[in-house]
């Protein structure tokens, strides 16, 4: 594959920053909607999240943590909006005056069923940047499981 020069990175990974209300609040200025967050409280202990469009709002990733994944409800993004992202009250989110970043990456929007693998996967892919977001349920074999990207990625975060 050969790689695409990218003139303007913000257009597919932006990292905003804000202070929490203890409410709900939007997050602009990322400049797209965003399909994969990470986001992170910068004044306290609390953990790393992703959220991310194939999984939804409802369903979070704690890279720490040992579960597959966490199901809080909406309690920490509430949507994936044109420009950021909206928040709700959860304090690993939007705990009043704590201090907070979220490193933002575009991907390909909705996810969309992948069938390249042994494995049907979910996807949202975008090419041009290299990065997509991939939901399957294993087999408990030796698999392939497609990504969306028409290339061997360089890296993988399972």
């Amino acid at each position: 594959m050969a790689y695409t020069t990218i003139d303007d990175p913000t257009q597919y990974f932006n990292t905003v920053l804000w202070t929490g209300n203890g409410g709900t609040q939007s997050i602009t200025g990322v400049g797209f909607q965003p399909d994969w967050i990470w986001g992170k409280n910068r004044d306290d202990t609390n953990s790393h999240w992703f959220n991310d469009v194939v999984r939804g709002v409802d369903v979070r990733l704690i890279p720490h943590a040992t579960g597959a994944e966490d199901n809080p409800g909406t309690d920490i993004v509430t949507s994936f909006d044109s420009d950021g992202f909206s928040l709700g009250s959860n304090t690993e989110g939007n705990k009043n005056t704590d201090k907070y970043v979220a490193w933002n990456w575009l991907a390909g929007g909705s996810a969309s069923s992948n069938s390249d693998g042994d494995i049907t996967s979910n996807v949202s892919a975008n090419t041009t940047a290299g990065f997509s977001i991939v939901s399957y349920t294993g087999n408990g074999s030796n698999s392939t499981i497609g990504h969306g990207l028409g290339a061997v990625p360089k890296w993988i975060i399972v």
